[in-house]
Parts: C-alpha cells; structure tokens; sequence
C-alpha cells in the first residue's frame, strides 16, 4: 500500500528499532516519546544482546558508532565475561541453557539508545493520551497538549503502563500480573582495585544465588580514564503484596541495612559490593509485573515491547524481544505495501507470529521468579 504513514508511540529500545526498520525500508512514519529529550530521564542500565546484532547493524545508518561501542565494557581491554556462582560457597555453577549460543554483547542502555537514535526524528515532550478511529479507517493519536497525528496503523511502544494498550481494549483494559517478588536495587562506584577484584567473577555480570537468594551485579561502565567503574546490583526476595510492602516506603538506609542482613550468609567475594555501598546510592524497589500477549483487536493498532507482554528480568529477554517484535514487525509493514495488502492483516500476521514467540519467554521469566520462591520456602 503505496504512501503509508506509520504512527509510533514510544522512542524506547522497540520503538527506535521499529523506526529504524521502516526507514531503512522507505516507509514513511513518525515516532513520538513523552521525555523532553533523549537525556532527559535516566535509560536503566545494561542488557544483553543476541542474535538481533546482525540485524541492527542492517538497518542503522551507516553514520552510526560501532555496536561494539555501545558494550558495557568499550575502552577496557577486557572481554563481557559472565559469571554464574553459589552465594554461600562462591564456586562456579553450571549455567546450563539459559545463555544464548552465538555473538552476544552487553550494552549499556542509554548509549545504545543513542546508537539507535542515529538519523531518527524523534517528536520529543509529546504526551499520548488516547487514539481514535476515524472516518476511512485511519487512526488519529491525540496528545496532552492539543496536537493531533492521523496515520495509517498506530504501534503501542509505550511500555508497561501502555496507554495505548489501555485504550485499545477500552473500557476494561487488560491487568499486569503482579509477580509475588520484592526487590532492592542500588548503585556504586568503584576505583579500579575493586573492579577488577568484581572482574574475576564477571566483567559484564555475575549471578550468586542459592537456596531462595538472587544476588546480581552488573557493570555500567568505565570512566575514560579506567580509574573508575560504575555497577548495580539488585536482589530479590518473596514478597506476597510487593504493591502494600513496607519496602516501598522504606528509606534508603532501612533498604541498605534490610539487603545487608538478607544476604549476611553470602561468600565475602559477594558481600564486597554492599560492604562499599553508600545508602544515598541505593534506589527506590521497583515491583515485578508481566503479561501473557494475545491477538489484538481487529483494527490499525498493535503492540509491541512491554506495552505487548512486560516480563520479569530473570531471563534477560525483554529488550530482546521488544527488538525482535519492532523488526518482524517493520517486515510485516514493509511486505503488506509492496503487495497492496490490507496492513491490518499484517499487523494480525506479526501478532500471531509474537504470540507464541513472547508468551514462551514471559511463562519462562515467571518460573525462574517462582522457583526463587520455592527455593527460598524449602
């Protein structure tokens, strides 16, 4: 279908990538994000990245850094190495299925949105507020201060709290599952004797978990100096009403001191990380929540990312999926205007193809998250 327009709301991981595919592509399209710029609010942290590589660097401009740059670990001569360990004893673990065979790299979040954001233009500071199908079947997105947009096919990149998802199954939009798990999360610099000591048990990230407790740690990056490295950390723990927890009221130090006590019987390697901390670099807990996906309603909008199927980070697979969503998403897009096809067939296409593909890894996330919990009422 010859002169489509595209409508994405959402410039996060799913909707830059679904963007760059459909300009890669010639097909027109706007994207529109609700912060005032691309600094404007902190990206998260650090993901892995798979078999979407070979892809990315298909569709991303030719002017675009090198996806390597973008690695958690640019400027150091050290490898993404990972580790996998026993919490109490701290002896390696067999990692088994859960990494990815093939090219992999750790990227630090908001450099690699700005890889992504390579000759994209974004509509920045706009607010979505809800659609409306108008006359001839176009879709008309409206936001909080009083413009409109009118395209052919609107795309739900909006995240978690999807207002367009809630406006697609207006007026009983679906419910995120709350997952039965607590989390503290927290921040740290460190100079360059203690990251390389945190080196030895993952450079990108390690893992210590036994008997119900999840310890992660995962490095952000370097200063250009390599004096200094920056890390996170969470951990989990079973919490049957995460949205009534005390932990969400909790001050910073009452977080630091609670994660302390939890993980006491952690091997010191671990401990290192929460000996160091400072309670002004812990962050507020986030809670949990995911969605099984289905087919959407018969119509030009669809979802993709976590405003589609939002899934725990205990398999590392939400931004994953988000960017494969956006690039069999754009090909669906891309195939139905050569053919003149209806392009809400296509949409219905990539969701029937999603469905499946998403739901496996959001049931796979919860069950690591139960089996925290089994293992820790054992």
């Amino acid at each position: 279908m010859p002169g489509s327009k595209i409508l994405i709301v959402g410039a996060g991981l799913g909707g830059l990538t679904l963007a760059q595919s459909l300009r890669s592509q010639g097909i027109d399209f706007e994207i529109f994000e609700r912060d005032a710029g691309p600094q404007a609010r902190v990206q998260g942290w650090a993901v892995g990245l798979h078999k979407i590589i070979p892809v990315l660097q298909q569709i991303v401009p030719p002017e675009a850094p090198a996806i390597e740059s973008t690695s958690v670990t640019a400027g150091h001569p050290g490898m993404d190495t990972v580790g996998w360990y026993d919490s109490k004893t701290g002896e390696p673990m067999d990692v088994g299925s859960i990494w990815v065979p093939g090219k992999s790299i750790r990227i630090n979040r908001a450099k690699f949105r700005q890889y992504l954001l390579t000759g994209l233009p974004v509509k920045w500071g706009c607010h979505f507020t809800h659609y409306e199908i108008i006359e001839g079947g176009a879709v008309k997105a409206l936001f909080e201060d009083g413009t409109t947009a009118i395209g052919d096919i609107l795309v739900g990149a909006d995240g978690l709290r999807s207002r367009v998802r809630n406006t697609l199954y207006q007026p009983n939009p679906p419910l995120l599952n709350t997952i039965p798990v607590g989390t503290v999360v927290g921040e740290i610099t460190l100079n360059r004797e203690q990251y390389e000591r945190q080196a030895k048990l993952g450079r990108a990230f390690y893992i210590a978990r036994e008997h119900g407790i999840l310890f992660f740690v995962g490095l952000r990056g370097y200063s250009e100096d390599l004096s200094e490295g920056y890390f996170y950390w969470f951990t989990a723990f079973p919490d049957n009403k995460p949205e009534d927890s005390w932990i969400n009221s909790a001050t910073q130090q009452e977080l630091l001191s609670f994660t302390k006590n939890y993980l006491k019987g952690m091997h010191p390697d671990f401990r290192e990380i929460l000996d160091l901390q400072k309670p002004e670099g812990v962050s507020q807990a986030f809670i949990l929540y995911d969605r099984v996906p289905e087919v959407c309603p018969d119509g030009p909008v669809t979802l993709i990312g976590d405003a589609a199927h939002p899934m725990t980070p205990f398999r590392g697979q939400g931004a994953n999926n988000a960017m494969e969503d956006a690039v069999d998403l754009g090909q669906k897009i891309s195939e139905a205007t050569k053919s003149g096809t209806s392009l809400s067939q296509a949409l219905r296409a990539y969701e029937e193809a999603m469905v499946p593909r998403a739901s496996q890894m959001v049931l796979q996330s919860r069950e690591v998250a139960l089996q925290l919990l089994e293992q820790a009422d054992a």
